[in-house]
């Protein structure tokens, strides 16, 4: 089956297009990214910012000519944490709605699920417990499986937009805004483990963050270099130490793509913190996310 597979996130709007069969993406026709900022703003008015709006239908805009170019047999775009916190969520529904996407919005429960299918879809390994961390504009998704099968997961509310606007100020940026920063993750991040419960072999990190990272660290995106690249602690830190000491242009001069390298730094802390709290070493990275699993859950639904 042809689908085109939406996700409509608080900082990027993603849009794959591929065959999926039987739980698994065959053929990939189409797989493009946007930095939209729907969450621009959105904790303190509660409302998505028009500019975020406008960005967000030329993003949405562009898709549907992918869209109506491939012709896919289904199409669903599923949009997360700002859309979920929004007043004013019908302004994008209507958009969608012009465009001839149909959106669901989903919460943070249904996110973990979809994340955690998507994002171990391309996994080769032996089955092993594995953590998936998802960190988004406006929320981070911790969930826990075992091969294809979830055991455990929710979504909290430390996304790296969320808390670059909470807690940073000036970049370069004070200790005190980091250790403030940090404090709130751990503690959260603690909360997660709790609810978890869980002993995990592996941490799995997807999404905008990791990746951004290796693509600096390799010179480019190659998503076949990416998926499955190890990142340990101390090469975060390494980014940590650079990228608390940098202005914005600087981040991007390091090969952090604009409209995230001013969150990428509250990215790398959730990372680091995740490690500590969970014991481990290293993180490992993939391409995949929400998207992928919004084309499985397509496919088995046959929606």
């Amino acid at each position: 089956m042809k689908v085109a597979a939406l996700d409509l996130g608080s900082n990027t709007f993603l849009c794959l297009i591929c065959e999926v069969n039987q739980g698994q993406i065959e053929k990939i026709y189409s797989d493009e990214v946007q930095v939209v900022r729907l969450g621009q703003g959105l904790s303190l008015s509660k409302k998505i910012h028009p500019d975020a709006l406008v960005r967000a239908r030329s993003a949405l805009t562009d898709f549907a000519q992918s869209i109506q170019k491939h012709k896919p047999e289904k199409i669903l775009a599923m949009a997360t944490s700002a859309a979920r916190d929004a007043e004013n969520k019908q302004e994008l529904f209507k958009i969608c709605e012009e465009l001839g996407i149909p959106l669901e919005i989903i919460s943070g429960d249904q996110e973990a699920q979809i994340t955690y299918s998507g994002s171990v879809s391309g996994l080769k390994t032996p089955p092993l417990k594995t953590l998936v961390v998802d960190i988004g504009g406006g929320s981070t998704e911790f969930i826990v499986g075992l091969g294809s099968n979830l055991l455990s997961g929710h979504s909290q509310n430390i996304g790296c937009v969320r808390l670059t606007e909470k807690y940073i100020s000036h970049q370069p940026t004070s200790e005190t805004e980091i250790k403030n920063c940090k404090n709130e993750i751990l503690k959260i991040i603690q909360e997660s483990k709790k609810k978890l419960n869980l002993d995990i072999d592996q941490i799995l990190a997807v999404a905008g963050t990791p990746t951004a990272l290796v693509t600096a660290e390799l010179g480019g995106f190659d998503a076949a270099r990416i998926d499955g690249y190890k990142l340990t602690a101390n090469k975060l830190n390494e980014w940590l130490a650079k990228l608390v000491t940098a202005t914005v242009e600087e981040k991007q001069n390091m090969g952090i793509a604009q409209g995230r390298a001013d969150v990428i730094l509250v990215g790398v802390l959730i990372l680091l913190a995740t490690l500590e709290v969970f014991c481990k070493d290293e993180i490992i990275v993939s391409t995949r996310g929400v998207r992928y699993g919004v084309a499985i859950f397509m496919e088995s639904k046959n929606i």
